[in-house]
Parts: structure tokens; C-alpha cells; sequence
């Protein structure tokens, strides 16, 4: 069971997320912004914490310090934000710009968040990621809702996170996506 719950947790982090949405995107509107997309919102990030690992930094991909995991979430932030300006640039479609949006405003709310209490940034992803997949594609991604309890799952028996740690991080994911989805006129 441990395995799967580790498994569960490499597969739904925000960087697997990110690929996922922005590959889709990009084989639906343009694969220029979807490479954009990918490289700024997984594979950077990806890198930086591999990085930061392999230095020594960080002895896990998922470090229990909030302040370390603090530091992962301004770096988030930077990657997010850089590829934001990207796609920007590229002339994506505004539905494409407010899901890449999301990723910084629910980024850095975690990190505000984390800076007092430890919030599930697994579940904060998956919130947010349900939200513009189901923006994005309609009903064909309601299968998508099932990672909510698969991640909520995983976290709590790894006991990395309370229950309440969980329903907050997928409480300010959602809810982030769906005030800029709102706001920009998308939903």
C-alpha cells in the first residue's frame, strides 16, 4: 500500500499536473503554447527540485521543513510566473493565460498559507487542476475528479498531512481557479 500511495503522490504533484493540462491545451490550441507550457509549468520546476536534491539541499522530493518548502514554493512561483510571461508573448488564448494563472496565485497563496500552518500542496494542485481541466474540456474530464480522494488518500496514509490539511490545500486550489476563471469571464 505504501507504494501506491508514493506512486499516487509522484503522479498527481503539481508538476505532473501541469503537464498534463498544458498537453492537452497545446494538442487543442496551439503545441507551440503547450511546449511552452510544459517546459515552464513541469520540466523547470521538475528540474529545479531534482536539483536542489542532488545537491543536498533537500534530502527528499517532498521535505516536511515549511520554511524549505517554502523556499520550493517561491522558486514554483518564478518558473510559473516566467512561463506565464511566455505564453504571454506566444499569444495564448486568454482560457490558456487564467489556467496558467491559477498556478501562480494558488502557488503563492500556499506559500502564504505554509508560512503559519502546512497545507497539502499535492491537494491545493488537484483542486486547482480539476477546475481548469473541467474549464477547459467540459464534462468529457469529470473522470478527473476521482484524483481528489486518490491524492487525499495517499497523503493521509503516508501521514504526511491531517485531514484538514488536505481539505484546505483542495479548498484553495478550486477555489483560486474558479475566482480567476470567474473574473476573467471564463466560467
Amino acid at each position: 500500500m505504501k507504494k501506491t500511495a508514493l506512486y499516487l503522490s509522484h503522479l498527481l504533484n503539481p508538476a505532473m499536473l501541469a503537464l498534463v493540462i498544458f498537453s492537452l491545451q497545446g494538442l487543442r490550441n496551439d503545441w507551440l503554447v503547450g511546449g511552452m507550457g510544459i517546459c515552464a509549468f513541469a520540466l523547470m520546476p521538475g528540474l529545479v527540485l531534482l536539483i536542489l536534491v542532488r545537491l543536498g539541499y533537500l534530502d527528499q522530493v517532498y521535505p516536511e521543513d515549511r520554511h524549505k518548502r517554502g523556499i520550493l514554493l517561491l522558486l514554483g512561483t518564478l518558473c510559473y510566473t516566467l512561463g506565464w510571461v511566455g505564453l504571454y508573448w506566444l499569444g495564448a488564448t486568454l482560457l490558456v493565460l487564467v489556467s496558467a494563472a491559477t498556478f501562480v496565485v494558488s502557488t503563492l497563496l500556499v506559500w502564504w498559507v505554509n508560512r503559519y500552518w502546512k497545507i497539502s500542496i499535492h491537494a491545493a494542485g488537484v483542486g486547482g487542476a480539476i477546475c481548469i481541466l473541467l474549464v477547459s474540456f467540459g464534462g468529457v474530464a469529470w473522470p478527473f475528479l476521482l484524483s481528489l480522494p486518490s491524492i487525499a488518500w495517499a497523503r493521509l496514509y503516508l501521514r504526511v498531512h491531517t485531514p484538514a490539511q488536505i481539505g484546505v490545500g483542495a479548498v484553495l486550489g478550486a477555489g483560486s481557479a474558479v475566482l480567476l476563471f470567474m473574473g476573467f469571464g471564463l466560467l
